[in-house]
């Protein structure tokens, strides 16, 4: 008697590439409901129904982009190539697109949060179904049949280290913009109020602390994501940007308090 081959199980959720995928498929179908409800003509209508509805359409095909173009970077496509096919230019593209991407990476990469009883597997099912029932020549495992998770389910245990690895520094950064949400928002009373130097000064370097422990993150986040690594070095740039003229202005603001006591004395003899 021959053991049989354990199937690997499959994770309920799955690599950030298959969440992004089926996210899209899910907008997709959004997209087709939305423009065949504008088939019925409907002659009591309100004016200007239906332009209404058809912005609503432009509104959830916008969206349908947004997570192309995420599920695009998530399968390695540049932002040279995003905007080749956009026909813009790289700059617009980022621009664009680039916060959508960070959005989705602040996100855990998961069409839904970790304690949801949905997942990802189940709405690619349900997708296939849709797409079969449209036409009898269309595959009845359109959607699903292209993911990893059922290509590859030996893969599962890597993409969950990875995952587990990524989820904890994006918790941390959660934690730290938080915490400089809060250091900005004192540092802005401060300088509003006219207060004495010294305190915006360490204000200033709070923040500048902060920015610098962000900037050490997304630099990690790097490593643990990096389909998303252009991003992330973005982030940490930016970050670093603001470490530095956090530090020039507590800087220009600690040079003003030590000449301020000389020009009173001056003006006093």
């Amino acid at each position: 008697m021959t053991d049989t081959p354990a199937i690997p199980e499959t994770p309920r959720v799955l690599s950030p590439r298959d969440e992004a995928r089926v996210r899209f498929a899910l907008q997709a179908e959004r997209v087709s409901k939305t423009a065949l409800d504008l088939l019925p003509i409907n002659s009591a209508a309100p004016r200007g129904e239906r332009l209404r509805r058809t912005l609503g359409l432009k509104k959830v095909l916008d969206e349908l982009v947004e997570r192309a173009v995420v599920a695009e970077r998530e399968e390695g496509t540049t932002w040279a190539q995003l905007a080749d096919a956009a026909g813009i230019s790289k700059q617009a593209a980022h621009e664009r697109w680039a916060g959508d991407v960070r959005a989705w990476a602040a996100n855990g990469r998961a069409m839904f949060p970790p304690d949801s009883e949905h997942s990802a597997l189940q709405v690619a099912h349900r997708l296939d179904q849709v797409y079969a029932d449209l036409d009898s020549r269309h595959s009845q495992d359109a959607v699903s049949s292209g993911l990893e998770a059922v290509r590859f389910p030996g893969a599962a245990a890597a993409e969950a280290a990875r995952r587990e690895r990524a989820t904890g520094l994006h918790a941390r950064l959660a934690v730290f913009n938080e915490q400089l949400t809060t250091a900005y928002a004192e540092w802005k009373l401060l300088n509003d109020a006219g207060a004495r130097p010294g305190a915006r000064v360490e204000a200033l370097a709070r923040l500048a602390t902060l920015n610098e422990e962000i900037a050490d993150l997304y630099e990690e986040l790097t490593g643990a994501e990096p389909e998303l690594a252009d991003e992330h070095r973005n982030s940490a740039e930016r970050a670093r940007t603001s470490v530095t003229s956090n530090r020039e202005y507590a800087e220009l603001l600690a040079a003003k308090a030590e000449a301020a006591p000389a020009i009173t004395s001056s003006e006093g003899n």
